[in-house]
């Protein structure tokens, strides 16, 4: 069956009678099966992000392991290393962990592109798959009709547009963005030019970093003196982006607003900036400030556990974990693949983001964005971000996204970050 609407109205309404009832705060106990529900994972590795595969792994144990059921047996993680994710290897994996190991439910790290390649395979063998990455990526029709296709992202497309209209609305009309090849090949790129432009602003530049071209930061700040726009969009990650922003700061003259992406203020890359971070803005899936009882006793867990603070990918894996043990949950001791998608599609509860739910039309979660501004207060030796504002996340299947729509697609097959 390929459309998702009709799918879940076919299941009929017994099964939703079971869980008609969203869990609103708290985390509702799974019956004990008389069986072993094994999960699988799709783990992949990153030369750029190393950290990020063993937080989201981290979080993950975290977040599923609700009422010792790791401990009880009730779940079993069957985790099968995934490289790069590259389509073959992610494709042969998914086949292990669905025929050989007998998956009921699979969880991974991948990018949109490539599980494109063989969604096919969930709808066949009817397990859901909940699909992991920063949100890079739109998710096109036929991912959207699957319904056996859920995605949990850090969207980063959807985070994007918001900056977009935020710089125009609030710094003026005229924006400039600084990029490189590898971080341009995703829609965030395009995301953010439809949020200035739906605000009736403009792009006046975009200045890509070529491979290993020496000396960029310096050619773009001096390209951005001679346009003199209002704002710098920056979507550049690792040591690229703190080069640019640390030599942006040291610059003489003028400094106009620089927003960059969560990545950039993510983790140990914040600390790194030091002082040069200082008012750097974004918008933000997760912030570890985020005050509400979720995320309170995530940041506990996750420091007593492994002895470090939780980055995004740790609260995306912490997150992912809870939504399959509440889907577990609320499925009511009927853990067949059709019955756990229907769980998964009407799940409705509070996660360390905040308010959670899954769109059941397109299996892709509903979160806030936290509108972050860096600070650096005299008192202390490291900077620190501030919650200015929380919004909606902007629909994933919104009309300012409709010419994505398609299957021309830049060719990048990784997740972001994940290389």
């Amino acid at each position: 069956m390929n459309n998702r609407r009709n799918f879940l109205k076919i299941l009929g309404t017994g099964f939703a009678a079971a869980t008609a009832n969203p869990i609103m705060a708290g985390v509702t106990k799974m019956k004990a099966p008389n069986q072993t529900i094994k999960v699988g994972v799709l783990s992949p590795q990153s030369n750029l992000s190393p950290q990020y595969p063993y937080s989201f792994m981290n979080g993950f144990r975290l977040g599923i392991d609700q009422n010792k059921a790791l401990k009880k047996q009730h779940i079993e993680i069957v985790n099968e290393p995934n490289g790069y994710g590259t389509p073959f290897i992610s494709k042969q994996n998914a086949e292990k962990l669905l025929y050989e190991n007998g998956v009921n439910l699979m969880v991974g790290i991948l990018g949109n592109e490539v599980v494109a390649q063989f969604e096919d395979l969930f709808s066949k063998k009817q397990v859901p798959f909940v699909v992991c990455n920063a949100g890079e990526y739109f998710p096109v029709k036929s991912l959207r009709n699957n319904p056996y296709l859920f995605f949990n992202t850090l969207n980063l497309f959807q985070s994007a547009h918001a900056t977009g209209q935020y710089a125009t609305a609030h710094y003026g009309k005229r924006g400039f963005i600084v990029t490189s090849l590898y971080d341009s090949g995703y829609d965030s790129l395009y995301a953010f030019i439809r949020g200035v432009e739906t605000s009736n602003g403009s792009v006046e530049e975009t200045l890509v970093m070529k491979m290993n071209e020496e000396n960029f930061a310096a050619k773009a700040i001096s390209r951005i003196e001679e346009v003199a726009p209002d704002y710098v969009y920056l979507l550049l990650s690792g040591d690229q982006a703190r080069d640019f922003i640390i030599q942006y700061a040291a610059a003489e003259g003028k400094k106009l607003p620089l927003l960059t992406t969560p990545f950039v203020t993510d983790g140990p890359n914040l600390p790194m900036l030091g002082q040069y971070a200082k008012n750097l803005e974004c918008f933000a899936p997760w912030n570890k400030n985020t005050d509400n009882r979720e995320n309170k006793d995530f940041s506990k867990k996750y420091m007593e556990t492994y002895r470090s603070e939780p980055d995004m990918f740790a609260a995306l894996g912490y997150e992912t974990g809870l939504m399959i043990y509440q889907s577990l949950a609320n499925a009511n001791g009927n853990y067949s693949g059709q019955a756990l998608s229907k769980s998964l599609a009407e799940l409705n509860t509070n996660s360390p983001r905040g308010a959670f739910s899954v769109d059941p039309e397109t299996g892709w979660t509903q979160t806030p964005l936290y509108h972050l501004n860096v600070d650096c207060p005299i008192l202390s030796s490291f900077p620190e971000t501030r919650i200015i504002d929380t919004q909606q996340a902007i629909s994933a299947t919104h009309s300012d996204f409709e010419l994505l729509d398609n299957s021309y697609r830049s060719g990048w097959l990784n997740p972001y970050l994940f290389v």
